[in-house]
């Protein structure tokens, strides 16, 4: 298994920290773990490496301080390591390495916030969230090209439950660079990496597992996109 102090996780996530690719494709099933893996992983970046500027973005995200911010906060509270943050509504800053994660979405009250999401500087990791939430490409490239700080490993983390086939993530990163869905795999600059709640099993409850059983002999195409990550 792949070891943080005290967080255990599966060694699929384990080219998260030794592949030198710029992008990385997380998909998966519902309790296959992604959030609890990647989140896991960006506080051991902020922890281990100074200069790092994090921007952790969805396509609508009202207040990161309620629906995001406490997932690091129990990774930082698991770790007992507490006292090396700084955080706020829409920051968390490691006082250890000054490293940092902001917070922001794309799509706001206001409209698209892409001209704001370019110019902030210093941003060596882009974590796009529910990423298959992006319909518009051409917004991807746009702060994906802004992702160009010299010295450091520059990373691209898509994060996704799969969705139509017909979705650009699909048609881009698996229909055209010949990759197989459901792929543990680096390619083309662009590491694969795909879990299911099989792979988490053993961390899920009983009646969840019993409800999956029963989604599989009920409806099995239900079964294949929900729970097995299927596009």
């Amino acid at each position: 298994m792949y070891l943080m102090p005290k967080i255990v996780l599966n060694p699929k996530y384990k080219p998260l920290v030794t592949s030198s690719s710029r992008y990385f494709i997380v998909t998966g099933s519902r309790g296959s773990a992604k959030s609890f893996s990647v989140t896991s992983y960006l506080v051991m970046l902020m922890l281990g490496e100074s200069g790092h500027t994090i921007l952790f973005t969805r396509y609508s995200m009202r207040s990161a301080h309620i629906s995001i911010i406490p997932e690091f906060l129990d990774k930082i509270d698991i770790l007992g390591v507490n006292d090396l943050f700084n955080i706020t509504k829409d920051s968390i800053i490691c006082l250890a390495t000054g490293s940092k994660i902001i917070f922001r979405g794309i799509k706001t009250s206001s409209g698209m916030q892409t001209a704001n999401l370019k110019s902030l500087q210093g941003v060596t990791t882009w974590v796009l969230d529910e990423s298959e939430e992006l319909m518009e490409e051409s917004i991807f490239d746009k702060i994906n090209l802004s992702i160009r700080t010299k010295g450091k490993q520059n990373r691209v983390i898509l994060l996704l439950n799969p969705a139509t086939k017909t979705h650009w993530i699909y048609q881009r990163f698996f229909q055209d660079a010949g990759v197989e869905p459901g792929s543990n795999i680096e390619k083309n600059n662009t590491q694969y990496i795909h879990t299911t709640y099989l792979d988490n099993i053993k961390h899920l409850d009983e009646s969840f597992i019993l409800e999956v059983n029963n989604m599989r002999e009920r409806n099995p195409f239900k079964y294949n996109h929900v729970m097995l990550g299927g596009w």
